[in-house]
């Protein structure tokens, strides 16, 4: 599926990473504002049909008690203290990963493919191509999110606090020098 416009936070897409398990995986989280009905309707839609392919092909025919929801809500993780960053509040969110051969591509508005890396980051608005699948693993059942591709639609507000350099330093810059005070 292609998501709704949704915020990018720890992006891990361009060198995989290892996971808790140690497995290297390249991964995103994508957070998405409660008022947006529409695309949470979606999500939905897609976890409830992974579900029954789960209940006819991995969980021997029920769906099983889940250890994490496969969409999660930012408030009462916040409430219960699993997370502090209130960049969680008024959120719901997913984590998509795929593995280590697998690298998604990242495209940026114009669907061609992002040559600048750092237009990626906490915070900017993306869009994702993702599927959801059943699993059963160590005892675990639930729905992951496999990461296919990213589409980095806009800026958005930074989560992690940096600034770019232009807008830190703009009021420290020097006039360039005219070309007459180089010839004098």
């Amino acid at each position: 599926m292609i998501t709704p416009e949704m915020i990018a936070s720890f992006v891990k897409v361009f060198t995989p990473e290892p996971n808790l398990s140690g497995v290297m995986k390249y991964s995103i989280q994508l957070l998405i504002p409660k008022e947006d009905k529409k695309g949470i309707a979606a999500l939905k839609a897609a976890i409830e049909k992974a579900k029954l392919k789960g209940k006819e092909k991995t969980w021997g025919g029920k769906i099983p008690p889940f250890r994490y929801q496969p969409l999660r809500d930012g408030d009462v993780e916040l409430e219960n203290g699993e997370k502090d960053d209130p960049s969680y509040k008024g959120r719901l969110f997913l984590n998509a990963s795929c593995g280590e051969t697998d690298r998604p591509q990242v495209v940026g508005p114009d669907a061609q493919p992002l040559l600048d890396q750092s237009l990626l980051y906490s915070g900017c608005i993306v869009r994702a191509d993702i599927s959801p699948f059943p699993y059963k693993n160590a005892g675990n059942c639930g729905i992951g999110w496999w990461l296919n591709s990213l589409m980095v639609v806009r800026d958005g507000e930074r989560l992690d606090g940096k600034q770019n350099a232009v807008d830190a330093f703009a009021a420290y810059a020097t006039e360039p020098e005219s070309e007459e005070s180089e010839l004098a």
